[in-house]
């Protein structure tokens, strides 16, 4: 029988497990949606894209995939930067955005096991 701390970790490990598969998909969307605004896309939201980013930002360094919230931190500074300058999609920033979003793509975990 399981304490209930077991239990507890083990639904925390499950969460972990879950969202490292989904990490490739919430980046590739946020790659997506950066290259439609960057692209001047009307249909792009430079707000969904910004609250994207906040949102994997807090839960990636929460479920302990720091690298990645990290990441996606350094992206979301430059992405409320430009926004509040009104300068999105033609930031001067821009470059800077792209490199932080490649930097996103590259902080994903290696597929191995969560231990």
């Amino acid at each position: 029988m399981n304490t209930p701390q077991q239990a507890f970790q083990k639904f925390l490990d499950q969460q972990r497990a879950d969202y490292q598969r989904a990490l490739p998909e919430k980046i590739a969307h946020i790659r997506a949606l950066w290259s439609a605004v960057a692209d001047g896309d009307e249909t792009a939201l430079p707000v969904e894209l910004e609250r994207l980013v906040h949102t994997l930002a807090g839960t990636a360094g929460t479920l302990g995939f720091h690298e990645v919230g990290a990441a996606a931190r350094a992206l979301e500074l430059l992405l409320e930067q430009a926004a509040l300058a009104g300068q999105l999609p033609l930031s001067p920033q821009r470059a800077d955005i792209a490199l932080a979003v490649a930097a996103l793509q590259a902080s994903l975990p290696a597929d191995e096991p969560l231990s």
